[in-house]
């Protein structure tokens, strides 16, 4: 696992799961812990959304490079237990998505944006994604290779075009995060990959590459079978065995607030900061990802409610919480602070 962290840069964790060598990526604003997660792997479930607790991420989008071959995505379960949008090229023609991008597209996360580039070839829905000064490449450039191209509308005419003429493109010093590697590797830069790449690297033709791809002779994924099925549905076929809160209101929470109930608790888990600038009057601040710190003193609570600025972070929470025994809770999902004060219930500020 490696972190890239610098104070005005974009946060990232890069995690790996040795069954299939995928790469998966958290990336977060650390002005708005506003994230996304890249390839997430669906026997990787548990590892991400502690993760995702303990760094107080909201979660805004569930990202895959491709469909995958090799495992299966836990995107679905991802935006069931966070509210988080799952991303798709348009090209990979998937179901049951929320956001289709094309070549170009942005997807804005807190003070960065995430430049969609189209890059076929390993498969015809393959898609890199470009920020800060990084390029997560999925499986159409690795360190030292590149994807195969013998299944799943794979093109290697397309692969190299899409590597030399976009991918190379980028300034030299770009950072690759791959989709998988095999050899211990985390990371490489474009100038590297120009330079020592064995397969479309030391300015090699496409006819040279395109010799390459045909002799590789590689298995075919161990997963094919079940994973592309499953990925063409976002990994759905899988149920959380977590609880998942139903959709309670803020209109609800106000009920509830208005009662007064010494044994009824409710929880701000926004960051102090957005706290102290405005909050429901007696709610306990407990910043996302500190609420199992907090284990003994919930217990003794009969009723608690969770409430954040829009519901994502509040269902993380709720379902840590729950995993550790923490009953009769409720989470306002799907909406937060500002529904609050849209119907002008009151507001306590502590600046």
């Amino acid at each position: 696992m490696t972190i890239r962290s610098c104070q005005h840069s974009l946060y990232v964790k890069q995690m790996f799961d040795r069954s299939s060598c995928t790469y998966t990526y958290l990336l977060v604003d650390p002005k708005t812990h506003e994230g996304a997660i890249i390839d997430a792997v669906e026997e990787q479930l548990d590892r991400d959304l502690k993760y995702i607790g303990e760094l107080g991420i909201e979660l805004l989008y569930i990202i895959e490079t491709h469909i995958h071959a090799d495992h299966v995505s836990s995107a679905g379960l991802l935006r069931q237990l966070t509210g988080a949008k799952i991303v798709y090229s348009h090209y990979a023609e998937v179901k049951s998505i929320d956001i289709e991008v094309k070549d170009g597209d942005v997807l804005p996360l807190g003070q960065y944006n995430i430049r969609a580039i189209r890059t076929p070839g390993h498969t015809n829905g393959c898609m890199s994604y470009y920020v800060d000064g990084m390029v997560f490449t999925g499986d159409t450039l690795l360190i030292r290779g590149c994807g195969r191209t013998d299944f799943q509308q794979g093109d290697p005419k397309n692969l190299y075009n899409s590597i030399t003429k976009k991918l190379f493109s980028l300034a030299d010093e770009t950072v690759i995060y791959p989709g998988h590697d095999y050899n211990g590797n985390t990371w490489s830069t474009i100038a590297e990959e120009k330079k020592w790449n064995p397969r479309v690297g030391l300015q090699k033709s496409q006819d040279d590459f395109l010799q390459i791809m045909r002799h590789l002779n590689l298995d075919l994924p161990a997963k094919i079978n079940e994973a592309v099925p499953a990925n063409e549905g976002c990994g759905t076929n899988f149920k959380p065995n977590v609880h998942i809160s139903d959709n309670f209101s803020m209109s609800e929470l106000y009920k509830v607030w208005q009662q007064e109930n010494p044994d009824t608790l409710i929880i701000d888990n926004r960051t102090i900061e957005e706290f102290v600038a405005g909050h429901i009057p007696h709610s306990l601040n407990i910043p996302f990802g500190t609420e199992l710190q907090h284990l003994e003193e919930l217990k003794g609570f009969k009723h608690i409610y969770i409430y954040c600025h829009s519901g994502r972070r509040a269902q993380v929470a709720l379902i840590n919480l729950t995993k550790k025994g923490v009953e009769n809770i409720k989470c306002v999902s799907h909406s937060g602070l500002p529904e609050w004060i849209a119907m002008d219930y009151p507001i306590e500020a502590t600046r």
